[in-house]
Parts: structure tokens; sequence; C-alpha cells
């Protein structure tokens, strides 16, 4: 059995979602990390049982739970990050598990000791209660090292219309203003990666969505992140984001 020096790697990131499919916010990021040779590890402090499934397969509760992992693998396939990692804690209830979701990724801190961990900023970007209690509870346990996705007033204005554009109404519960943005990370070259990832969740995103998710990652070449302690191991970070040389 390996010990955990032996499982260690400090050239490693750590990415912690609430549910399959919020790794879309900032796939291009991850994938680009992944390309410069960091080992990213998404984990999801739920898998989704409570949503919906848009598929037509009408599946539910612990069904559409595996399905929804099984979406998260394929996804990370395609932006070339490590295998997923699932803590199944009950979908739409984390704030009632917090003190447990903190010992299970404690754990996984320990093993993998990451460069950085990158989450919501605060508000979770959708405004969604699990998305809220995982910006919160990451805060709270692990703010040495924590990097912020989130998405600013431009660039949710800029969703918003590609997506009326397709007949949607889609709106960005919550965006920052424009001067909380710490790094606009150039994602360009990853467009078919983010489009082709997003794809995989067919449970979520009906076509009229992915099809206009495609649109808006051809034309917004940027992802964006607030970094709120500048330190040597999140500059490190950043050097794999703006340079293949670190």
């Amino acid at each position: 059995m390996e010990s955990v020096e032996e499982v260690t790697d400090p050239l490693s990131v750590i990415a912690i979602f609430a549910h399959p499919d919020d790794e879309t916010w900032i796939s291009g990021t991850l994938a680009k990390l992944a390309d410069h040779g960091v080992k990213v590890f998404p984990v999801y402090a739920t898998s989704g049982d409570a949503g919906s499934d848009r598929s037509g397969l009408e599946a539910s509760g612990s069904e559409l739970a595996l399905i929804r992992e099984q979406e998260a693998i394929a996804a990370s396939q395609i932006l070339g990050l490590q295998s997923p990692m699932f803590l199944r804690f009950p979908d739409g209830k984390l704030n009632q598990y917090r003190q447990e979701v903190v010992k299970q990724l404690n754990a996984i801190l320990e093993q993998k000791k990451p460069l950085a961990i990158l989450t919501f900023a605060e508000g979770g970007i959708t405004g969604n209660n699990d998305h809220r209690a995982i910006s919160t509870l990451t805060t709270e346990s692990f703010s040495l090292n924590l990097v912020y996705f989130a998405i600013s007033n431009t660039r949710a204005n800029q969703l918003s219309n590609t997506a009326s554009e397709f007949g949607i109404d889609y709106l960005v519960e919550e965006p920052v203003e424009n001067g909380a943005i710490s790094l606009r990370v150039d994602v360009s070259g990853y467009a078919d990666k983010r489009a082709k990832a997003m794809a995989e969740y067919s449970t979520q995103f009906p076509i009229e969505m992915i099809n206009a998710f495609g649109k808006y990652v051809e034309t917004v070449s940027i992802e964006e992140l607030i970094i709120v302690k500048n330190n040597s191991v999140i500059n490190a970070l950043l050097c794999y984001l703006e340079s293949e040389k670190c």
C-alpha cells in the first residue's frame, strides 16, 4: 500500500465544487493548468441527486446521481483533469453537513498537498445554496492557498446576451464587480474543450443551452479569478496560468 508521501504530488490543484457540471464555470482554466503539467483534482461534495433530468431519461435520486457522476468523469477526461472525487453528501443540504464535508476535504488536502484550492467566490455565482455553502466552508477552513473563481458583471452580461440569441432568458444571480477580479485568464485556446465538456452533461443542459455556451466560449476568451492572499504558492499557480515555463 502506498504511503501518503508516495502519492502526494506538490504540483497539484484541488477544485472544490458542489455538483457535477459546476466546473463548467472554470473549465478553461482547469484545462490550461492540466496542459501545463499541473494535476487538477475535481472534488464534488454532492452528486446532484436532488436535481432534474433534462435528457428525457426521467432519472431521479440515486439513479440521476450515478449518471451525473459518469458525466463528470467524461467531462474531466475531455479537459485533461484527474479522476473526480465524489463525496456524495445529500444534494441541497450541504449546510447540514458542514463538519463532515470539512473533515473529508481535510483528508484529501492532507494527501494531495495541493499548490492551491479553487472554489466558488462568495455567492456561488448562481446563488445556489450548496454553491454558497462550499464557498463559505472553504473560506473558513482552507483560506491560506484559496483562489476563487467568479464571473464579473461584464462577463455576466455577455453570457446573458449570448443566451438571449438562442431564446434563453438567463441571468447570473451573483456576479461580482469588475474591479474585484484579480486575474483574467486567457483561455482562448480551450473553447472546443470547454464546449465538449459541457455537452457531456445531457441531464443538465438542453441542446439550446449547449449551443449558446458553444458560441459564448468562442467569443469570450477569458475566465476570472479572485485572489485574496497573494503569496509565493499562489504566485506559482499564476505562473502556470501565464507561462509554460515555471
